[in-house]
């Protein structure tokens, strides 16, 4: 007692959240629990059906809440905290984490983090993990129908709002910002505009000459036309194809953890399929019907290529029983399903009814009935069939094969189904099927696909609304929901829901066509901001969820290989056709002239990433991915200022520069930026660059050769890779 008394007095009185309180809670309290709790006491936990005593430890507030056994901390007062009672493995029915004690250093840290009245600078909310019934589900927002919305009425407040009233989209955003009393940046610049344009269309930065011919363009709407030229390039599609390929989890390889991992050599026709779709701006909800029901009879194979979605999954089972695997892909084919159409974790009901969502365990393998003739059930190592215990689908219980309740037929999410509908009104007319007496899987994926794209009674809604949400996301760097595959209940709410709704209803209007909604989007003012300088909009809304600027987005992992081979003249143009492959562990991959294509085009195996690729985030390809992850490591830094790779570049870039422009450091520094930022240098980059070339002088600039080869010893080479390694080189601002 004495002790803890001491300790009051030298940090402070229980519930004094000071400074080096708070540097104590993130120094030696949060990483234990990220690494050690959240786990299963988590808001992720919750969303993965994971959340254990209703306890999550990831906000203040849950930890202030408690979990089903109460409260778990009493600030001030270890001796009476349940957290500290769990920890010090006391008690032997309440023992935390599982795993094993914690070093008693680290308990001892917990210790005096409570003395000291638990600080705890997170200000995030807990989730709400009451489950939704059926009907409070329907008046979810997202699972609602679309209802017309009109733009609010705005007016002008300042100068940089004078274009803020045109477009519907700005008036959506701006009545936001005068309801949060803020207001928007200013219209970035020209350079800014079309780098900006470039790497959200197509994925490659412009060229100087065409960066030179937008800033001098005096026409009336030359950035509206910008946005039709990139729309029109066959690089469209590969840019805007990968991001659906994350979202279906799209990978080359069969994804058994242990075993085969055998590549698919024909899978990267479902890649060409979405490629082509998209430069085709086919509408959605034919992308999704032929994705899921295969395209019907007569169109080009391109197009029934899209077919593949269901079959290009993983076989995640870690036996070779082959209901095991069986079960595996059927959960790999609904759960994908749910989340890249419907941003639904309907695999969580796979082993019991979804605990937050309305999603029950029978409408899971109602949707498994869908596919299941498509799963072939192959025999064992010994060539011997396991004694198909369940024939026909079946609900299981606890998700276990060898545990059939009963028989299910093919079935959609009731919340889902207006009007009283039931799954067999989706079925198709006998005229839309392959002959007079319908093909059984055909016939239930075609029911599928109809529900899913009907707006009225089905789910159409709702894939509207998720599809548009991705878009917004790719072009502002965050969705309006911030989950963008979970919309669910413990999903994100979304920011501006009548703009989302707005969207929606405009893509079916348009036809379901996404080339009308990225030029609404792109034409907006708040798309055109630059960034914001307002300390005090900022201190309120550090990640710009009010859209009041533009944040400096970071360019995915393709486009930053993309863009070294683009700037060094390197990069190979040639589009679809088999993958490039990128080696194993018997024969590492070399990164050559012979691979320099587009990063889309190279192979995509699961468990096996692309050693350049893996360092900037490559997503996991095992699963569907909404939104990837941007981390900023010592790794990634590394490779920029080491990899034989980058260097390589940087000589080509060097050569390319030396090409242009001759000898003179001047014009040398000038091109240079011009290639790798877009941009001129300013005074100040420029005077940097002559003392680093060695040609500062007074007065005029006169033209120099630089003797000999350009290798890595060259000033001029150094100089272009110092340009690479720069964050400005992978940031789009």
């Amino acid at each position: 007692m004495i002790i803890f008394v001491i300790a009051l007095s030298l940090l402070g009185a229980p519930g004094e959240a000071g400074q080096d309180h708070i540097d104590f809670f993130e120094e030696k309290i949060r990483p234990v629990l990220a690494e050690r709790c959240y786990q299963c006491h988590s808001a992720e936990a919750a969303r993965r059906g994971m959340l254990m005593g209703k306890l999550q430890l990831d906000t203040r507030m849950g930890v202030q809440r408690g979990g089903s056994r109460g409260s778990v901390v009493v600030a001030g007062r270890p001796d009476q905290s349940m957290l500290i009672e769990a920890l010090e493995y006391t008690n032997p029915n309440l023992q935390m984490p599982p795993g094993g004690k914690l070093p008693d250093e680290v308990i001892a840290d917990f210790v005096q983090w409570v003395a000291l009245g638990a600080p705890d600078p997170r200000d995030a909310q807990p989730v709400d993990t009451a489950k939704m019934d059926l009907e409070s589900g329907r008046l979810h927002w997202a699972f609602r129908p679309l209802r017309p919305v009109d733009p609010p009425q705005v007016s002008a407040a300042s100068p940089e709002e004078s274009t803020w009233t045109d477009s519907p989209i700005d008036r959506f955003v701006l009545a936001k910002l005068h309801e949060k009393q803020f207001r928007p940046a200013q219209e970035a610049d020209r350079p800014r505009l079309i780098r900006r344009a470039y790497f959200d269309l197509i994925g490659l930065p412009p060229a100087p000459d065409e960066v030179e011919a937008f800033v001098r363009d005096s026409s009336a709407e030359p950035f509206r036309q910008l946005v039709d030229r990139l729309l029109a390039s066959p690089h469209y599609g590969e840019r805007w194809g990968r991001h659906w390929l994350d979202v279906a989890r799209f990978g080359e390889s069969l994804g058994a953890h242990e075993g085969d991992n055998a590549i698919r050599e024909d899978a990267y026709r479902y890649r060409d399929a979405v490629i082509r779709a998209f430069n085709d701006d086919l509408p959605y909800n034919d992308f999704v019907r032929y994705q899921v029901a295969g395209a019907p009879r007569g169109l080009p194979v391109g197009r029934r290529d899209l077919g593949r979605f269901v079959q290009i999954g993983t076989n995640l089972s870690k036996n070779d029983n082959p209901n095991d695997r069986k079960f595996h892909r059927l959960d790999d084919m609904v759960s994908t399903t749910g989340q890249a159409f419907l941003a639904l974790t309907v695999g969580c009901a796979r082993c019991h009814d979804h605990k937050i969502d309305p999603i029950t365990a029978e409408e899971y393998y109602q949707l498994t009935a869908v596919f299941f003739d498509e799963v072939e059930v192959k025999p064992d190592a010994g060539g011997k069939y396991v004694a198909l215990e369940v024939p026909t689908p079946h609900l299981l219980a606890g998700g276990s094969w060898a545990r059939p309740i009963k028989p299910v037929k093919p079935g959609f999410l009731r919340v889902l189904m207006r009007d009283g509908r039931i799954a067999k009104d989706w079925r198709p007319l006998p005229e839309a099927t392959d002959g007079p007496e319908p093909q059984l899987e055909a016939s239930k994926r075609r029911m599928l696909a109809s529900w899913l794209t009907d707006v009225e009674q089905g789910a159409g809604a709702l894939l509207a609304r998720v599809i548009v949400n991705r878009l917004w996301q790719h072009h502002f760097g965050r969705g309006i929901v911030s989950t963008p595959n979970d919309f669910g209940r413990l999903g994100a709410e979304p920011t501006h829901p009548s703009l989302l709704d707005w969207l929606a209803s405009k893509l079916i209007q348009e036809g379901w066509r996404f080339k009308p909604i990225h030029r609404l989007m792109m034409n907006s003012a708040v798309y055109r901001q630059a960034a914001g300088t307002e300390l005090a909009q900022a201190r309120q809304d550090a990640y710009n969820e009010y859209l009041w600027h533009r944040r400096p987005l970071r360019m995915e992992a393709e486009v930053i290989r993309d863009h070294l081979l683009s700037v060094a003249g390197a990069l190979r143009t040639n589009m679809y056709g088999p993958s490039t492959p990128i080696g194993s562990r018997e024969e590492p991959f070399k990164d050559t002239p012979d691979t320099w294509r587009r990063s889309v085009y190279l192979m995509s195996p699961r468990f096996n990433l692309h050693p350049v690729l893996k360092i900037f985030d490559l997503p996991d390809n095992t699963q569907s991915v909404g939104l990837r992850d941007v981390g900023t490591t010592p790794i990634s830094t590394a490779f920029m200022l080491n990899a034989p790779f980058v260097w390589e570049q940087a000589k080509r870039f060097a050569q390319r520069v030396r090409d242009r422009v001759g000898g003179a450091p001047g014009r040398q520094i000038e091109s240079a930026y011009r290639i790798a930022l877009s941009r001129p240098p300013t005074v100040e980059e420029r005077e940097i660059g002559l003392s680093f070339l060695g040609q500062r002088r007074a007065g005029s600039l006169e033209a120099s050769k630089e003797p000999g080869s350009l290798d890595a010893q060259s000033p001029l080479v150094q100089y272009c890779h110092a340009l690479m390694s720069l964050n400005e080189f992978i940031y789009v601002h």
